[in-house]
This record gives C-alpha cells, structure tokens and sequence, in this order.
C-alpha cells in the first residue's frame, strides 16, 4: 500500500496534471497539521439545486428535513464563478442534494465549465435526464444511481422516481453515445443496497454489463440514526461501513473513524445553489457556513475565518465535530481521470480501503514537496 501511495505521488509530480501545485502545497499543510493559509481548493462541489422529484427517506430532501431553503443555482453567477475558479480547479462535482436535472440550465452550465477546461460530473436519479442534453454538455462521467431492478423494488426506497423512466433515459444515453463516438462522456450505474433490494445485486451487475455501461458501482448504504439503520442496512454485512459491534450496542458508528485528520478538507469545497460554502457535502443543512462566494469570492472564503477555525478544530477536536461523526473520511481528490477499458465493477464506498489519502507517501515525501510546490 505505501509503495503505491508513492507511486501515484511520484506519478503526479511527474505529469504536473491541472492543480498539482495545489494539491501538494495544501496536502502538506493538512500533514503538517497547519490550517492555512492554502491554495485554492482543486476540487469543487456546487449544487444546482436542492430540489427534488424523489422521496428518498434516508435524504434530508426527500423526507422533508431540508432546513435550507429551496432554490435553484443562478446562472449568471455560476458563470462568473467559473471564470474566476478556472484556472485552478480540476474537478467540480455538479450535484448536492436534490436532483441536478431538475435545473432548466444544467446542460448549458456543464458545457460552460467543460469550456474552460475543468473535469465534470454527475449523479442523478435518471427521471430528468435529456440524453441528447447530456451529450451536448460533454459532461465527463454521469452516474444514474437505482434501488432495484424493477419498479416495486426500487420505489421502496427512490420513492416517486420511476425506473422504466430512469432506465429509458440510460439506455437512450447509450445509444447516443454509440452514434456519436467521440463522445468522452462516460456513463456509470449504481445500485445502492439495501435490505430489500441485496439478493438483486447479481441481476444488475449481469444487466449493467449487457446494455453497455462502462463501469457499474455496488453502493454501500448511508444511515443517519438507528432506526433507519435497522429498516435500510442489508443483511449481508459486507454491504456495510458501519461498526458491527458498536451497532449491536445500539450505537451507530463507522469502522474507521478518522483522528483529527481529514485530507479532503484542505483540498476540497462544497457549495450550496446560494454560493454559500460548507466543509463538505456532510454539511446537508449548511450549519456550518464559511460565507457567500459569490459574494467574497472562493479564496477569501477558503482562506477566511470561519473556513481556518474549522480545520484548526478538526485537528484538535474532530470527535466534537457534528458532520464528522459519521464519516470515515475520504482521501485525496483524483486529479487524473481515465475512462475505464471496457466494462468495469466496482465497489463505491467512503469507507473503501483502496481509496488513497496519500498522508505516508506525502510524510515521507514532505521536503520535495514543498520546494517543489513554490516553484
């Protein structure tokens, strides 16, 4: 494991991808266990909307716990925010939590930010999807994310979103993409496994293989409290990154639980439809608010006060941390994206062993990095 850290950290050096400096510099921050001051972040979030046809009940939308008020992304202040975050952000994720398509300009928008040279992509229900949208907006990857493998099944948990609808809108995609070959949009299914639905997982991952998708994910299911955990978790515990002794105690934790540590905050932003930034996409409610930037722009409110007490504290006090509890931490953003050769499964999990957070490799590599990031 610590041999490939190094690798891909030497890999990076070597082919300098969009952002390398940035990841560097604020990775090394994050080991040195200094808060700032950083570079700008290389991997954004931003939600289009936080509404939503579905009633998923484990999501704070579809059950009707939205604290945040409800509104669609500005599209003339999306541009302008792209134009000034361009030149240093690798990814930007185009979803939150509602269904991104819901949003009359998503096409337009991705299009926009595939202009300036940023990798997008997107996670959706498939009810609103416009396969021929989908192909004009040259999004990198989109994953349409199922309950079941047929409509029963799934509405037990996508409640109100209709599979033959989400399918039909998949396989048009597909076809699409067969017609126009130099398409680099590359399309993904998930299945997110739950009780009711785990004895289906060898029937999607046959069908997923058979209508030509590029990679199909097996999705671990997330749980906010005890009671959705006992209704939703499969009862194959392989499905799970909970802690299966603390959960028969009747307490709900991951099996990894970060300690003051936690790499993607120094490297990554999430931002509501109102510009208003949070740590991560932990933060559904937006109880901890870094600022507007719209309004203050993305550096000041990376660099700014709220956003460097918050990672002073996860370094000293993660375990106080709200947002943090139930979270295993996630490692590095990716900054160099290939298309799978083929068809390919995957498991798709925060809690996944093969997930990279880099620190050993950046610990033992801290000197050349920092000279190497001042360059």
């Amino acid at each position: 494991m610590f041999a490939r850290k190094t690798k891909l950290v030497a890999d990076m050096l070597y082919k300098r991808p969009k952002g390398w400096k940035s990841l560097l510099w604020n990775s090394s921050m994050a080991q040195l266990k200094r808060s700032g001051p950083l570079m700008a972040p290389v991997h954004i979030s931003i939600e289009p909307t936080n509404a939503c046809n579905a009633r998923c009940p484990v999501c704070e939308t579809g059950k009707g716990d939205m604290q945040r008020k409800t509104g669609f992304l500005d599209e003339d202040l999306y541009k302008e925010f792209i134009d000034n975050v361009a030149p240093t952000t690798a990814v930007l994720l185009y979803y939150f939590m509602g269904e991104p398509f819901m949003h009359r300009s998503s096409y337009d928008m991705i299009r926009y930010a595939r202009d300036k040279g940023i990798y997008v992509e997107s996670c959706t229900n498939g009810d609103f999807v416009d396969p021929e949208g989908v192909i004009y907006s040259d999004i990198n990857k989109i994953s349409f994310q199922l309950g079941g493998m047929d409509n029963a099944t799934h509405q037990r948990y996508r409640i109100r979103s209709k599979l033959d609808k989400a399918v039909g809108n998949l396989e048009r995609l597909l076809d699409l993409r067969r017609k126009h070959r130099n398409s680099s949009v590359e399309v993904e299914v998930g299945f997110i496994v739950m009780r009711h639905n785990e004895e289906q997982v060898d029937d999607f991952l046959k069908w997923a293989k058979e209508i030509g998708v590029d990679r199909a994910s097996v999705i671990d299911p997330c749980a906010r409290n005890m009671m959705e955990a006992h209704a939703y978790l499969p009862k194959n515990k392989k499905y799970w990154f909970y802690d299966e002794e603390a959960f028969a105690q009747g307490i709900l934790r991951p099996k990894k639980i970060p300690q003051n540590e936690c790499v993607w905050i120094w490297n990554s932003i999430q931002l509501n439809w109102d510009g208003t930034a949070v740590p991560c996409c932990r933060d559904t409610n937006g109880v901890l608010p870094f600022g507007n930037v719209f309004d203050k722009g993305i550096n000041a409110i990376f660099n700014g006060e709220a956003a460097t007490d918050f990672r002073h504290q996860l370094l000293q006090r993660q375990g106080d941390i709200s947002i943090c509890k139930l979270c295993s931490g996630y490692g590095l953003p990716q900054l160099q994206h290939t298309n799978p050769a083929g068809f390919t499964i995957q498991r798709h999990t925060i809690n996944d062993g093969d997930i990279p957070s880099h620190d050993e490799a950046i610990a033992n590599a801290q000197n050349t990095l920092l000279s190497i990031s001042r360059k």
